[in-house]
């Protein structure tokens, strides 16, 4: 179920949880195998991939659900599960009767909102966020059914007054789990999802997409300034010439980009959808890719476009900033199996665009990266 690759071990910084337990008022789920709590209301509306909810339940078995409580402590593929939104810190078979808590708190104002504001800006530097209300579940030395060993971890839930929203897993002392396991989250009808891939439970402490260990972060609102890159005028962007099958001059890239082995040093984009790197190119009837055998071609959506009338075509490179700490976290949250570092980012983008003869338009975004690789110390 989850890919192996080598990670190094590292105790996760003491400061990686946010306040639970007692001591804040936090309320503690019934000591009860496979149970849950009951319904909890909401301060804010929290938006999961454009569905907006106002309760939600803590699983004892380690996830969280909107529609209603779930006792399911056997993950499959998340695919499975099609009817339900499940974001799941450590989906596995957890039993709290004998040993540890599971506790939730939430909050509107105070020093728990200043550091999930912190926290989010220091790992999306691109938007600027203020925390409005906070969502927080742990489960603290918690057993595994039929297992003496007990892990902590938790999950955090942040959304601002703009409705977009982020989930933060916290991990701490975890062994390895004697039972089948999952760690993500999933839509309904699996539109999006995400499994974070480990050897085995005692990774989750010392894993990472955005450079602090045991710390996993992902952006759930699901708009689409969520997964564009930054383009336009306000990104100081290049903008393709209003023309029929037109293209960009011969753009230089501040650095080389090696596409299956051949080396660029330039590259075209092209008014219909796609980049080219010997020459522009104005073809607007794509075939199979392998009827162009003498052109290396990307193309986020090939057809015929008409930007005469309306939308921009625009492009940009950078070479740091906040777009190569994006493109960083994006890459290692995509293939945790590798170390990357981004040190090059090429976006271009086709933004409100016509096909040609049609009234409608469309939005395709193509970010391209040259990264090198820090063979040493993968986390700091």
């Amino acid at each position: 179920m989850h890919n192996l690759f080598n990670s190094l071990t590292v105790a996760p910084p003491p400061a990686l949880f946010y306040p639970f337990g007692s001591g804040v008022g936090d309320t503690l789920n019934p000591r009860s195998d496979d149970g849950s709590s009951p319904a909890i209301n909401l301060q804010s509306p929290f938006t999961f991939f454009r569905r907006t909810y106002t309760k939600l339940y803590v699983n004892n078995n380690g996830h969280l659900t909107f529609d209603q409580p779930w006792d399911s402590y056997t993950p499959t593929q998340f695919n499975a599960y099609s009817g339900r939104d499940i974001i799941a810190p450590l989906w596995t078979d957890i039993d709290n009767r004998g040993a540890g808590t599971i506790s939730y708190n939430q909050y509107s104002n105070g020093n728990v909102l200043s550091q999930a504001t912190r926290d989010i800006n220091q790992h999306f530097p691109q938007f600027i966020f203020t925390a409005s209300w906070v969502f927080v579940a742990t489960w603290d030395k918690v057993a595994y059914y039929s297992y003496s060993g007990t892990v902590t971890f938790q999950v955090v839930l942040v959304s601002d007054s703009e409705n977009r929203s982020y989930v933060l897993m916290n991990y701490g002392s975890i062994p390895p789990s004697p039972q089948v396991w999952m760690a993500g989250y999933k839509t309904e009808n699996n539109t999006y999802n995400f499994t974070i891939q480990a050897s085995n439970t005692s990774s989750l402490s010392s894993t990472t997409n955005v450079g602090i260990p045991g710390r996993w972060v992902f952006r759930v609102d699901g708009t689409a300034s969520a997964l564009f890159y930054p383009f336009g005028s306000g990104a100081g962007d290049t903008v393709n010439p209003r023309s029929d099958d037109g293209s960009s001059p011969a753009i230089n890239l501040q650095s080389p980009f090696t596409f299956f082995r051949r080396t660029y040093t330039k590259l075209y984009v092209n008014n219909n959808g796609h980049l080219t790197f010997d020459q522009p190119w104005d073809s607007f009837t794509p075939t199979q890719f392998n009827a162009y055998s003498g052109r290396d071609i990307i193309a986020p959506l090939w057809t015929d476009i008409d930007n005469r009338a309306t939308g921009n075509i625009s492009y940009n490179q950078y070479s740091n900033g906040n777009v190569l700490s994006q493109a960083t976290r994006d890459i290692n949250q995509y293939f945790p199996q590798f170390i990357f570092t981004a040190s090059w980012v090429f976006v271009a983008t086709w933004d409100k665009v016509a096909y040609y003869s049609y009234s409608g338009t469309h939005d395709t975004s193509s970010a391209h990266h040259r990264t090198f690789v820090k063979h040493l110390h993968r986390f700091r």
